[in-house]
């Protein structure tokens, strides 16, 4: 329990130390779609709602990929500088890479269980 308490604060203290570089990043997350009831919606509704399930699983890759490229150019930044890399920014953008993936299998999960709630209905 005390370690979900501990990683918010590890990430808000490696902004700061950081001066902002975590935040003048590129990646840009996807917000997740909206949840569909399966019994309740429309053909059209649901081919919508899962072309936005699509979408979203398919930016969400793009994202992890988009933050680990920029960890990558960081260390290329920081070798090439003569600098250190800071390992908290490796590990911030793991743990969005990780918190991303588990958005994917719940809006996968969500719209399978909404399809099949649609073809049983």
């Amino acid at each position: 329990m005390r370690s979900v308490f501990l990683i918010p604060l590890l990430l808000a203290a490696t902004c700061l130390s950081t001066g902002g570089a975590l935040a003048q990043g590129e990646c840009v997350e996807p917000p997740m779609p909206a949840a569909v009831q399966g019994t309740a919606v429309s053909p059209d509704q649901m081919r919508a709602a899962m072309a936005e399930a699509h979408t979203f699983i398919a930016q969400a890759s793009v994202y992890q990929e988009c933050l680990l490229k920029e960890v990558e150019a960081g260390k290329t930044q920081a070798a090439a500088g003569g600098q250190p890399f800071e390992p908290m920014i490796e590990t911030s953008a793991r743990y969005k890479v990780e918190a991303s993936k588990k958005a994917q299998e719940r809006v996968g999960a969500a719209a399978n269980g909404a399809l099949t709630a649609f073809k049983n209905h």
